[in-house]
């Protein structure tokens, strides 16, 4: 866009001194000519970082699952490949559910039991022949059987093991016959969410005109030519760098490199860009239009425009 500008003005330089000779070209003139475009320029960018921030950090991460069983069995069935995209409640694995059906089927039995003997004990005690304590003891043991129904159901249920949201497999390593157990740090495979979350990393004198709802944009080279649109969802003003941990260690200050500060802006992404799979991992540039100085954000939006054009060069010898 520089180069845009720097061009137009010379050629009315050209124009007006050379094409025309509206002007003379003399001491002075040279002095105007060379001086408006170096002010000029200086100034542009010093105003376009303050309004119009850009940063050439912007990341995309996508919270990934690892998915556990919640009950002991054998796989009987995995019906998902590695990157297969699936739907909230999609079936990725099924247990052997023999065990915990036969366990279900065992308290209804005595379920069905206790309801009767709950029945019996209200009609008696209503014609005077029976026992309050006995009716109690039957509605308790009625409550229990029925909490332990529930249980067992629920663990029946976890049998079927389904996507907790709309995402992608990315690790199946999980084969029928292999057996699993209800250990919640032994992941079996790996569902990663489709929703990404988007950072753009700012110093932090280039955060002092950004507030939440700006406008902003951002490109990632995957999808060379798209500008995908967003707005400032917050700005998470703290890193790694301020915290200290609860320690008998004194905190060591000035005394090793400390690397250059940035704070993250999160943006969401528009919603006409919903069905985009952003790869996760990926880095791009972009932009954050704030509410001063409009006229800059059009200065900003061809820079970018232009940016991701030239993501269709790829500047390999081999």
């Amino acid at each position: 866009m520089e180069a845009l500008i720097l061009g137009i003005y010379a050629g009315i330089v050209w124009l007006i001194f050379f094409k025309y000779k509206l002007l003379p070209w003399n001491t002075v003139a040279k002095v105007i000519v060379f001086t408006i475009p170096v002010v000029g320029m200086i100034t542009l960018i010093l105003l376009l970082n303050i309004f119009s921030p850009s940063s050439s950090n912007v990341l995309v991460i996508r919270n990934s699952v690892g998915i556990v069983s919640q009950v002991k069995g054998r796989v009987t069935e995995v019906p998902v490949t590695v990157n297969q995209r699936v739907k909230k409640g999609d079936v990725l694995f099924k247990i052997d559910p023999t065990q915990y059906k036969a366990a279900v089927n065992s308290v209804s039995a005595k379920l069905k039991l206790a309801k009767l003997r709950v029945q019996e004990n209200q009609a008696l005690v209503k014609s005077g022949a029976g026992s309050r304590f006995d009716l109690e003891k039957a509605e308790a043991d009625l409550a229990e059987l029925s909490e332990q129904n529930l249980s067992l159901q629920y663990d029946l249920d976890q049998t079927i093991v389904r996507a907790p949201n709309d995402g992608i497999i990315v690790n199946v390593q999980l084969r029928p016959g292999a057996f699993v157990a209800a250990f919640p740090i032994a992941s079996v495979m790996t569902f990663m969410e489709d929703t990404p979350q988007i950072y753009a990393l700012f110093y932090q004198n280039e955060l002092h005109q950004i507030e939440v709802g700006n406008e902003a944009e951002f490109y990632v080279p995957s999808f060379p030519g798209n500008i995908l649109k967003a707005k400032v969802e917050s700005i998470i003003l703290a890193e790694g760098q301020g915290q200290l941990n609860a320690s008998g260690t004194l905190p060591t200050t000035g005394l090793r490199d400390i690397t250059p500060n940035r704070f993250a802006v999160k943006l969401v992404m528009d919603d006409r860009h919903a069905e985009l799979l952003l790869p996760a991992g990926a880095v791009g540039d972009g932009a954050v239009y704030t509410d001063h100085l409009a006229f800059l954000h059009i200065i900003r939006k061809v820079m970018l425009r232009i940016s991701t054009k030239l993501n269709y060069i790829i500047p390999k010898l081999h």
